[in-house]
């Protein structure tokens, strides 16, 4: 009798020995997969922040010094039929779900999407009225940053000379030769209106918030 009590004190030893280590076990996966999963509520840390502007950082230099598909002839790449950037989804959101396109795309795509972070792009512009701020149109539009996302931009200088880059767009009408008003059917309409003196036509800012 003695023998099978001991027998089945230690079954009880052994049973509830596993079912802790069940439980560490479900513990252990459930902090790991929050430490790893980026857009959870608890946000990134410090270290990580400086990781991902770092790299959106990286990424807007290599672009704007690229030979083809650099950041102005992304801004200039401007339909006017849809009246948003050529191939993007909609007005509002720009290029949305969509990678953008050329390297631009593809190195946001590597380096964030992949990963599992979102980011969004706009480009801000300056008013004619210089005195009234700037004004932002969509490039990419993916969600509400949270609190821990960070920036990066880089400064684009656009000239009278230039002309928009979409495929559907004349190259014999330069920039200072667009109108900015939407409901003008008379000259193609560019959002971004010839805000500068000079050959200069505007100065544009390429920001990118990644969360």
């Amino acid at each position: 009798m003695i023998v099978r009590e001991d027998s089945r004190g230690q079954a009880f030893t052994l049973e509830g020995l596993a079912s802790a280590l069940i439980l560490l076990g479900a513990l252990l996966f459930a902090v790991q997969s929050v430490v790893v999963t980026p857009t959870s509520s608890g946000g990134v840390d410090a270290s990580t922040q400086t990781d991902l502007r770092q790299q959106a950082d990286d990424i807007l230099l290599t672009t704007a010094r690229a030979e083809t598909n650099d950041l102005s002839t992304l801004v200039r790449n401007w339909s006017q039929s849809s009246r948003t950037f050529s191939g993007a989804v909609q007005r509002n959101i720009g290029y949305g779900p969509e990678t953008p396109p050329g390297a631009f795309g593809v190195m946001l795509n590597q380096t964030f999407t992949q990963r599992s972070y979102f980011y969004n792009i706009e480009v801000v512009y300056r008013p004619r009225n210089l005195s009234t701020g700037t004004r932002r149109i969509p490039f990419v539009y993916r969600g509400e940053p949270s609190e821990t996302a960070v920036s990066a931009s880089y400064t684009v200088t656009l000239y009278d000379n230039q002309t928009l880059t979409a495929r559907n767009a004349s190259q014999n009408v330069e920039l200072w030769q667009y109108d900015t008003n939407a409901t003008n059917g008379v000259n193609g309409y560019y959002p971004i209106p010839n805000a500068v003196n000079g050959p200069v036509y505007n100065v544009v800012e390429v920001r990118v918030v990644v969360w």
